[in-house]
């Protein structure tokens, strides 16, 4: 059976291959194509909760000029005795031209044209139960079920609401979901996050945050306080085997540093399936510590395909007679396997020499890449793994393969 596909995206650079581009900038952005803001064709939100104290509104929309199917999956991420649960819920949603939809997570959608629920039926979307805590995972397909990763049609949000124990609402934050473009998709059930067929998964991120349990500067001075600020990361590595069920699992590691550049490090954090991290386990102390800390979360994974994640921050600020406000912030993501840092300042993402040029040194690419291949570094120069690029040492040349989204075998197309 034949399939149509939307603009590839070689055609559209075809075009702009017209314009006047520098080539650093166009290589830069054909590398790292993971976005928060653009249009994709795989959406990923790593918090979505059905629970007593919260729910989660989805809303997708369709950016292009054409029909537009998807297949999503909820990734439950509770365990059982300290087993992943990884319980999948799939169903399918259809979406007109430009047209945007939302349900809530913990009352899916019916298809029912009559009811009070605004705009055109996406199809019918199934209830969380309650108690869930997790993801979710959306692809774009064909009408016959193949998936069509270089159309990049989704765009996705996400708004968390909280209710205290008397089911009062006391806060409301919102995140955009993670999207992994696609490059050319080769039609098949198993989505490669390599820079070549869809984009590579980020593999390290930047926050900012407060110390938790110090207090806000800005709520005390306003009159607001005592106050005091809690952060908790929801984290979802990107390799994910719908296929066989197997959850994805990676490993993180947390430098932490104040803007006096003193700070600790935590012993590497497994994330399996899906995990809720809170910054108290940073061990800073709010009493002694300064008020404005960084964190950097790299991965630390060595195994094959191992690596990337997303994430989201959940910022409470506690005020004055308890008042509660929240925020829900996307982690600075800061490169995947084809990007990596310059190496004199470790954190300007760069995708070639080029871009480190005037004293940011050399690009250096083996930030938790899973690396099975290893790399020669020669005189500052890879001969062997990544050849041909500059090298500090040989496990700046060293490659891997990379996440891999598995989908059910019914997805197959045949061409």
């Amino acid at each position: 059976m034949g399939t149509v596909k939307g603009l590839r995206i070689g055609y559209a650079a075809g075009i702009v291959a017209g314009l006047t581009i520098l080539a650093a900038t166009a290589a830069l952005s054909q590398e790292e194509r993971f976005t928060t803001e653009r249009p994709a064709s795989i959406l990923i939100f790593p918090k979505v909760i059905n629970t007593t104290g919260g729910q989660t509104t989805i809303q997708i929309t369709n950016t292009s000029n054409m029909l537009v199917h998807a297949h999503c999956f909820y990734v439950n991420g509770q365990t059982l005795n300290g087993i992943p649960v990884w319980q999948v819920t799939d169903f399918e949603i259809a979406l007109t031209r430009q047209q945007p939809t939302f349900w809530s997570a913990g009352d899916g959608r019916r298809v029912d044209p009559g009811d009070a629920v605004t705009g055109i039926d996406p199809g019918s979307v199934p209830p969380l139960p309650p108690g869930f805590t997790g993801g979710l995972v959306c692809v774009q397909t064909n009408p016959d079920g193949g998936t069509n990763g270089d159309a990049n049609a989704l765009k996705g949000e996400a708004t968390v609401s909280q209710e205290n124990e008397t089911a009062q609402l006391v806060g409301v934050s919102k995140y955009n979901a993670v999207g992994i473009q696609g490059i050319e998709d080769d039609g098949d059930n198993e989505l490669r996050l390599d820079n070549d067929e869809f984009a590579g998964c980020p593999l390290g991120a930047h926050l900012n945050f407060v110390p938790e349990g110090a207090e806000d500067d800005i709520i005390n001075r306003l009159g607001n306080g005592p106050s005091a600020v809690s952060t908790t990361l929801a984290l979802m590595p990107c390799d994910m085997d719908f296929e066989n069920l197997v959850p994805g699992n990676t490993s993180l590691g947390f430098q932490f540093r104040d803007e006096f550049e003193t700070g600790n490090s935590l012993t590497p954090v497994v994330v399996d399936c899906w995990s809720e991290f809170n910054l108290e386990a940073a061990s800073i102390d709010p009493a002694m510590a300064s008020t404005y800390w960084y964190a950097r979360i790299t991965s630390t994974e060595t195994s094959p395909g191992g690596g990337g994640f997303v994430g989201v921050a959940n910022v409470q600020r506690i005020g004055l007679n308890g008042a509660v406000a929240t925020s829900a912030t996307n982690l600075h993501y800061l490169g995947n396997t084809a990007t990596g840092f310059c190496s004199a300042d470790d954190t300007t993402v760069c995708s070639s020499d080029l871009q480190c040029a005037g004293g940011g040194g050399t690009c250096v690419k083996n930030l938790g890449n899973g690396a099975i291949v290893a790399g020669v570094c020669t005189a500052g120069l890879c001969t062997a793994g990544q050849v041909g690029e500059s090298c500090a040492v040989s496990a700046d040349c060293t490659t891997g393969p990379s996440a891999v989204i598995r989908l059910p075998s019914s997805l197959d197309r045949q061409e």
